[in-house]
This record gives C-alpha cells, structure tokens and sequence, in this order.
C-alpha cells in the first residue's frame, strides 16, 4: 500500500516535530511570561549556585520600590530589600540547602526603608541543569491590618482604645496568678466619673465622648507600665496594680497612693472643643492576694466600694468593707419582697391635701405607701430609689396611676368630692415608655375617670433629652383632658423655651425653697421668681412643704395661692383624708 506521491517533496518526520515543538515551546513561554508578569503576588528567581538574583516580576519590584534591573545579577544579601531572610552567604547557604522554606510573616525592607510583612515560601528545582530557587511573596499587610482589628474589636474598646472587660479579665487573672507564685498583693480600683450623665445630657454624647478619651489618657499616664487600664463601658472604668507589696497594710497604702493620684489627675481641666469642664471621679478599691475571691467578686467588691465612696460625696476613694455585702444582700432581699408585694396587695396609696387660700380643700397628692407585713408602713422614700433601679418603677407607676383614676371614679359618685383633683407623680422612665400614653388611656377608660380631674406631676429630669417626645405625649393626653404639673420647679435642668411649648397647667415650688423662704434671701428671691415666671406663662403656681402661717402669708403676699403641707395636713389613709374633707 502506498501512503504518498513519489513526485511530492518529502518532509521529514523529524522537521514537522521540530517546528511543533518550537511552536508549543513559544507559546509555553508567552504563557509563563504572562502569568509571571501578571501575577498578584510577588516572584523572585534565584540561582542556587551563585545566589544571583535571575528575574523578578513586576508586582515585585513595585512592592519593594527597585527597578528590574537594580535586582537583576546581584547576589541576595546584596539587596537590602531580604536583609531579614539572607544577611549573608552562609545563610543563603542554609536556604539552598533546606529545599524548602515557609515563613508565615516576614519582614521585607523596601527601597526608601519601610518594612512590608509577606508570607515568604521558597523551592529549589532544576532547569536544564542549572538548580533554582523560586520563592513566591505575597503581601499580607491588609490581611494583617483585618487580624489586628479583628483582635481590637474583640479585647479592645473602640473608643478610648483601652483594654475591654474580656481582656480585663485575662489580665486580672494573670496578676492573681503573679501574686499567687511571687507572694504579693495586688489591687482592683473601680472607677466611676461623677456626674457624667449631667454633662451628656447638657452639652451632649458627642462631648461626653471626648471627656472619656481624656480621662482613658490621663489614667494610663498615671499607673506603671506594666499595670492595667481597661474600660467597661458607660463612664466606668478599672485599674489592675499587680506585684505590690507583700504585706496587706503596704499593699493598701500602695494603692491609696495610686488612686489619691488618679484623683488628682482626673480634676484637672478638661478641654473639650471650645469648653472647659471639671470632672471628679469616685473610686472603689479592693486587694486581692493568695485564696483570693473569685475575679467577679473582685469587681462586685470594688463596685461597692465605688458606691459607698459616692455616697461619702464623691471624689474619694473608698477600700471595701464586707459589711457593704451585708447591705447589698439587704437590698437584694428588698427588691424581691418588693415584687412580691405588687403582685399580694402590699402597697396602698396616701393622700396629701392640696388647698387654696385659708385652706378650701381643691385636691391631693397620691402618695404611694407600702404596708410591709414585717416592717410595717414604709415610706417612698425606703423602697422607690430601689423600684427606679430595679425597673420595678413601672409596674409600681401603673398601679398608682390605676388606682388613683379608681379612686377619681368612686369620688365622682360623692357630691361633696367629685370637684376634687388627684394629683400622680410619674416617674421619667415610665413617661418615656413607648405606651405610656395608651396606659394613661387604659387606666381613665377602665375606670370611667373623668380624665379633667387628673393631674400629672412631672419632674424636671423628663425635660434633658427626647424632649419633643414627651412634649407630643403631653399634647396627646391634654387633648384627653389630663393636666399637668411640673413638680419640684428650680432643681433641676428645665429650659425656658421648652416651658413655653409644654402644655403645662402649673409649677410646683420645690419643699427646698419653702422651708428656708423666710431666713434665706436667696430662696425667698428664688420662690418669687418661679411665681413671677408662672404667671407670665399663664400657669397656675403651687408650693410644697408649707409647715407654718409665715411662710404660707409670704407666698400668699407673692401670688401663690395654693399649697401643700403640713400646715393642712400630712398624707394620710383613704379614710382618714375623706373623714377630714367631709367636716
């Protein structure tokens, strides 16, 4: 069988594969050429022999900030750029003899002298008898910048960049560990800024920012290197002293000194933007040593220990004392018979006469008493601090207010005291509930109230912020018919521009002002300007505390004309106070 034309030119098997072979060979380098200069990551070629730099591709020399031909030819360790990996021939000798070499975060110098941390992988092979070693280079600095946040957000707080309470705790749990090997004592001082609520309310979150970032300063530039500063959250902060001294007495004068010295430094001024502030600071300290208490009860020490240094009128320091556990327990145990008394009937109401003139009786005050079966009747002022913190302020608020607007409906029955108004305190946190308004409805509805003899005492705490919200709340219930009062008028924070939008029906002059009016000059100036400021607003005016004739004769001569007192009478039972107001 013939397979080809004798007359044809012959071409040889050999030449076809030849130009084939030189073809894929081309195409092979067009191919490697194009991944190696496109590359994302970084391609060193090395001679294994003579340590000679062959070829770099392009995102390499960008990184590094040298031409192609500054590499090219010179031996490793003559470029700065690798003078962490090769410093010399002897440790080029060490990477040609490894075959491979893997470092997860190295250190490369670039031309102008900054360092670029790369992942570094390196492996010999042979090309045509010569041995090479390629190494790949692959930039990791964002990587490393998203580990490094990664680490911020979960140990450190964002704000002031200081340690959070998770890091905290590791750090706290190594100082014990320290004092527990070493023999010594440490220290937890629970720090709390006085006041801050005032200033974030007042000049606003964005000031109140700034100030903890300055006190997150000034705390770190004031303990040891080696000792802890961490934030909480809120305006509490914590300090760690490790490795005091040995002897407790020493060690509590270590830290005494230490937090006499924050104090200090936190009393400072402050410049916040184009103000200057003065902030205190209260502190809680407590020791820890060997067979020390568990951490979260190194922080309830401490926390207590703050407290009591509050109550001893701030900027102090205050070492815990167990007997502050014995109180806690108290408390604790009150806030539980508390619930358990809203929920068996233990609270009743009290009523106050409210009057005008010579004393004609127009309405009271709804004061909420609890019938202790232990302790017997308790005042507001025993258990409402602990309702405010608890959150059981609410559920007590709604009771008061559904049975102050029961009682309002069984008066409505009585001739002679359906013209009286009951007067209700609420609390800022129950006004600023999302249904307060749908509760004040529920509670005149169900009993069939007439909501005009209702009124509404408000403290000036509600007024500090989300003020167009309460002030929208005060026009819905206004619209119902229920009036208001603003209840202890001049101590606190009210502007006089969001008195002229509130649809308020009267001030109420503070007890304060009433007791010293008639020996103080400045409160008698004081009681005179609320009634001058009342009248100008067209707003009835209404003084608490009045005890004597003098003091209600001043008012009277001032333009008050309604009161409330002991002069007309204390708050008393149901009975007694429709006893009093039928003779």
């Amino acid at each position: 069988m013939q397979y080809s034309d004798p007359d044809l030119p012959v071409t040889t098997s050999q030449e076809n594969i030849s130009a084939e072979a030189l073809r894929a060979l081309r195409i092979s380098e067009a191919r490697y050429r194009r991944l190696f200069e496109t590359a994302r990551d970084g391609v060193l070629l090395l001679n294994a022999t003579t340590a000679q730099i062959e070829d770099a591709n392009p995102f390499l020399t960008e990184l590094l900030g040298y031409s192609h031909q500054e590499l090219l030819g010179k031996k490793i360790w003559e470029v700065g750029a690798f003078a962490d990996l090769v410093e010399n021939q002897d440790k080029f000798a060490e990477l040609q003899a490894s075959g491979y070499v893997r470092y997860d975060d190295l250190p490369l110098h670039t031309k102008s002298g900054n360092k670029v941390a790369v992942e570094f992988v390196s492996n010999v092979y042979e090309c045509e008898g010569v041995s090479v070693i390629q190494c790949n280079i692959r930039d990791i600095r964002a990587r490393k910048r998203a580990d490094e946040k990664i680490v911020e957000l979960a140990f450190y707080d964002p704000l002031t960049h200081l340690p959070n309470r998770t890091l905290l705790m590791d750090r706290l749990k190594q100082a014990i560990s320290v004092g527990d090997r070493n023999g010594t004592c440490g220290a937890l001082l629970f720090l709390d800024l006085d006041n801050f609520k005032t200033l974030n309310d007042t000049l606003g979150h964005d000031v109140g920012d700034a100030l903890l970032q300055q006190v997150g300063q000034r705390l770190l530039h004031n303990v040891r290197q080696g000792d802890t500063v961490a934030r909480l959250g809120g305006d509490e902060f914590v300090v760690v002293l490790a490795s005091l001294h040995h002897q407790v007495q020493e060690a509590a004068n270590q830290a005494l000194e230490v937090g006499n010295n924050l104090l200090d430094a936190l009393d400072q001024p402050y410049r916040l933007g184009s103000v200057e502030h003065r902030n205190t600071a209260s502190i809680g300290a407590t020791l820890f040593s060997r067979n020390t208490a568990s951490i979260d009860e190194l922080l309830k020490q401490a926390d207590l220990a703050m407290y009591k240094a509050k109550d001893m009128g701030r900027n102090a320091l205050q070492f815990f004392d167990p007997a502050m556990q014995t109180v806690v327990l108290e408390r604790a145990s009150l806030e539980k018979q508390l619930r358990k008394a809203l929920q068996q009937g233990q609270l009743t109401l009290y009523y106050q006469p409210q009057v005008v003139g010579d004393g004609r009786l127009t309405g009271a005050e709804a004061l909420v008493r609890w019938l202790h079966p232990e302790s017997g009747l308790m005042a507001p002022g025993e258990f409402i601090p602990l309702a405010e913190e608890t959150g059981l302020i609410l559920p007590l608020g709604q009771w008061v207010l559904m049975t102050a607007c029961q009682q309002l409906a069984q008066w409505a029955m009585q001739p002679q005291m359906a013209h009286l108004t009951l007067a209700v305190n609420v609390s800022a946190s129950q006004f600023k509930r999302a249904d307060f308004v749908s509760l004040v409805h529920k509670a005149l509805d169900s009993t069939g109230a007439n909501p005009q003899r209702l009124k509404l005492e408000l403290t000036e705490s509600l007024l500090v912020d989300h003020v167009p919200a309460v002030i929208e709340k005060m026009f819905t219930l206004k619209a119902k018919g229920v009036s208001f009062s603003l209840d202890d008028f001049g101590t606190g924070y009210s502007s006089l521009a969001y008195l002229k939008r509130m649809p308020l029906d009267q001030l109420k002059i503070d007890r304060s002002f009433v007791s010293e009016v008639l020996s103080d000059q400045h409160d008698a100036s004081i009681a005179k300007t609320i009634i001058t400021l009342a009248q100008s607003l067209g707003l009835s005016v209404i003084a608490e505390g009045v005890e004597i004739e003098a003091q209600r004769d001043f008012l009277a001569n001032a333009g008050c004309h309604a009161y409330q007192g002991y002069l007309f009478g204390k708050a008393v039972s149901l009975e007694e106070f429709e006893l009093n107001a039928l003779r």
